[in-house]
């Protein structure tokens, strides 16, 4: 998943550098989305450690 989010974020520099704005915020808000979501999903995840 990590290596999928700096896909679309190289993606989105690729996009912004050849100058094709729009395209170029879509590929940021959605590495975006997906980060904050990997985020939310390791932050409320149980650990499993037995003590």
């Amino acid at each position: 998943m990590m290596s999928l989010l700096f896909l679309i974020v190289f993606i989105a520099m690729v996009l912004a550098w050849k100058g094709k704005k729009c395209k170029s915020y879509l590929f940021f808000v959605v590495g975006l989305v997906l980060s904050l979501y990997w985020l939310k999903h390791h932050a409320t995840d149980t650990l499993s450690i037995l003590l």
